[in-house]
Order: structure tokens, then sequence, then C-alpha cells
């Protein structure tokens, strides 16, 4: 599957997008223009091939895996390994050929709530969050690294508040909107075994995209 033909399916539903997520879609675009047609050209979609293996990739684990859909506990203070595991994935995210959101302690087997979010081109590890939403919903169309090539309109808010704590155990607290909230909010129902697919909206079918072809 070429991923040109992602980006078509994309943009051929852009007429169905609301204002703000056809603007944000705009930015995706132009912001990954390069890599986007470097790696259509080079006929890659959803292996993510990376410049060197990353050990994460490695981990990440995809539906039916029983951790996705469990309740994660908290970090503890003291639990250096889990984040050192954020660290790393951290870097896995800033050092992908293709971009993505972020991933979650749960994709990697881990039933902890700690995750990673790309914001404002920074990955930005969270540990124990909480979200307050204060947008109104708005369809996003999402996929998933623990789903593969599937993507899909979910109702999202345009806006969220999220707490949370950072690797160095200093509480913060954040105001996101757009794009950047959809994937607090995607990242966060990972911790509480919430999947894309549990949300899809069946009311508008035309705006869910399930690409299920082989890779040529």
């Amino acid at each position: 599957m070429h991923l040109y033909v992602l980006i078509y399916a994309i943009m051929s539903k852009a007429y169905l997008m609301s204002g703000t997520e056809y603007e944000w879609m705009k930015k995706i675009v132009r912001r990954y223009i390069f890599v986007l047609l470097g790696v259509a050209a080079s006929g890659l979609f959803y292996t993510a091939v990376s410049l060197s293996q990353s050990s994460i990739e490695e981990m990440i684990v995809v539906v039916p895996h029983p951790v996705l859909r469990q309740q994660a506990v908290p970090i503890l203070a003291d639990d250096e390994e889990t984040v050192q595991l954020l660290q790393e994935m951290a870097e896995y995210l800033e050092d992908s050929v293709l971009p993505k959101g972020g991933i979650s302690l749960p994709q990697v087997a881990v039933a902890k709530r700690g995750f990673v979010a790309m914001i404002d081109d920074e990955a930005v590890i969270m540990m124990n969050p909480s979200l307050v939403f204060t947008g109104e919903e708005v369809p996003s169309l999402e996929g998933c690294l623990s789903i593969p090539r599937t993507f899909g309109y979910v109702n999202r808010s345009a806006a969220v508040t999220i707490e949370y704590h950072d690797e160095d155990w200093i509480r913060k607290t954040l105001h996101l909107e757009d794009l950047e909230a959809f994937i607090v909010q995607h990242e966060n129902d990972h911790l509480n075994g919430i999947l894309i697919i549990d949300k899809l909206l069946a009311e508008a079918p035309e705006r869910v995209r399930d690409i299920n072809m082989p890779l040529e």
C-alpha cells in the first residue's frame, strides 16, 4: 500500500472536514510534504522504516494483545525503569522518519499511566496525566500504531487542559488545541484500555477510512 494512496484517501474527504480540522490537516501536509513524497516514491507505508531499527518499534504490540484493553496503573515516583523507557519512547518519536503523534506505555506492553506526545515538534513525556475537556467536539481523523492500516474519524474535544508529571517528576499543566489536543486524548485513551475502533463514527460511515490492502 503506497503512502500516496493514504494521502489521497485523506484529502479526498477534505470537503467533509470541519474548518478547524481542515486547517490542521493542511498544516500536517505542509509540514511533512517532502517526507511524505519521498516515502511515497519509495513505495513505503505503515512499516515506518527508520534510519536505524528501533527497539521501541520492535516492542509495539497490536490488537488483540490483552494489555491494550487493561486499565493502566499509576507510575510510582521511584520507578526509574519506566521513566527510562519513556525517554527511549521519546527518542523513537523524534527520530522517526514518518511523522507520529504519540505513543503510550500500554502500546509497548506496559500497563502504566504514561505516554509521550509530540507538542510543538518536541516529544513530551507525560506521566499520570489528567485531562479536562474544554472545547466542542469535532471529528478527528486518526490511525494507531497498535491497529495496523486502520484509519477513521472519532469525536474529540477541540481543546483540553492536561496536568501531568514530566520525567523529573515536576507537575505541569498545558492547554492544547486542535491536533495536539487530539493527540493527548488518543494517548490518554490507551491508558484506559480504549482504542479508536471503539469510537469510530458509525453515524457517519463515509468519514471512516479502513485501508487494509497488502504492501506492494
